[in-house]
């Protein structure tokens, strides 16, 4: 089954996957793919061997990097979210310098299961990391063996990434919240589904470009026309970013029944919103 390959720039996906020759055949497939569009694959984890033997079991070359977690993200054995953003934004800049269509980033998450220090803020480092992905040059699939995860524990996680992919259950982008930004206007184009399961990835992402526009009386223009489908949880993140902006935040494409929630949730007790 082809789980991964309706993925695109952009993306940021949970992979909950206990299947190990599943895991093994699909990340090939995705390597693969990146190779025929011109990206770089990086790709991070304890069993590289594993993964390079797969990919070359399919054919094919390309620019395909391997580094362990040591040197991507875990710090003299600690995990420490600046440094690992800080780290994703290198090889970004270093993936954009080399001339490449796009950054394809695999991560083998299972060193979170030890007792690693800082590892409890990894949910925070997901949803931080959507503000990268976002700018539609990254495509990331970070692979969670549900078999060593404990499922509050990966609820948690999940609730950061945009979109969840399991062992048979392809993606789809329908069912998923696509976010990219924009710079005429300055903000973010929504597509797909928002809601409990994804919300604080949404609220990451705005609030970083709240806290990115040229000056204070810039207007954030959040495009929801491409969402399908929106619950109270959405609309809770939006109108509280909205009461942050101090009304510099601007919905537009929005339906009746986009407003109709919105409504419900006290839009009209904030000045400027209607």
């Amino acid at each position: 089954m082809a789980l991964l390959d309706r993925l695109a720039l952009g993306d940021h996906i949970c992979w909950t996957v206990g299947d190990d020759a599943v895991r093994l055949d699909s990340l090939a497939g995705l390597v693969g793919a990146g190779f025929s569009e011109g990206h770089r694959v990086l790709y991070c984890g304890d069993d590289s061997g594993a993964v390079v033997a797969a990919v070359e079991r399919r054919g094919g070359s390309g620019d395909l990097r391997i580094l362990p977690v040591e040197s991507s993200y875990l710090t003299h054995g600690v995990f420490d979210p600046v440094s690992a953003l800080s780290f994703l934004r290198r090889e970004v800049e270093d993936a954009r310098r080399a001339g490449c269509e796009g950054l394809r980033l695999i991560t083998d998450m299972s060193w979170a299961r030890r007792p690693t220090p800082g590892a409890d803020r990894l949910p925070s480092f997901e949803a931080e990391a959507n503000t990268i992905f976002a700018e539609g040059f990254v495509l990331g699939v970070c692979a969670y063996d549900y078999r060593v995860f404990d499922a509050p524990r990966l609820r948690d996680i999940a609730r950061a990434h945009p979109g969840i992919v399991g062992d048979d259950v392809p993606f789809d982008p329908a069912l998923v919240l696509r976010m990219r930004r924009t710079e005429r206007p300055f903000g973010l184009r929504l597509e797909g589904e928002v809601d409990l399961s994804n919300a604080p990835a949404l609220s990451a992402v705005i609030d970083h470009l709240l806290g990115i526009r040229p000056d204070r009386e810039a207007t954030v223009t959040v495009d929801v026309e491409g969402l399908s489908f929106v619950d109270t949880a959405a609309a809770r993140v939006l109108l509280g970013a909205w009461e942050r902006a101090e009304g510099r935040l601007r919905l537009v494409g929005r339906s009746p029944a986009f407003d109709r929630i919105l409504e419900v949730h006290g839009a009209g007790r904030i000045v400027g919103v209607r």
